[in-house]
């Protein structure tokens, strides 16, 4: 199963609409959804800090701040 990593923070409502709508697209297609405090990690949060929320898909891609749900499906698509 392909895997979908989502860099987040706490108190972030960008990145609660966001997970919310990569729940709503796992339900129609399953993968494996690996969330990330970008605080918790030196490197994530020099990557990411002012990003997130940041969706990382399997092809590589990587979404900012909101999630495209026909890029997130076009890419679980691709790795299936």
């Amino acid at each position: 199963m392909v895997t979908v990593v989502f860099y987040t923070r706490q108190g972030c409502h960008l990145c609660e609409t966001a997970l919310g709508t990569l729940r709503q697209i796992r339900r129609e297609s399953p993968f494996e959804l690996e969330v990330r405090d970008v605080d918790a990690d030196a490197e994530w949060r020099a990557l990411y800090g002012m990003l997130v929320p940041v969706t990382a898909l399997p092809n590589g891609d990587e979404l900012h701040y909101r999630v495209d749900p026909d890029r997130v499906r076009k890419s679980l698509k691709g790795m299936a």
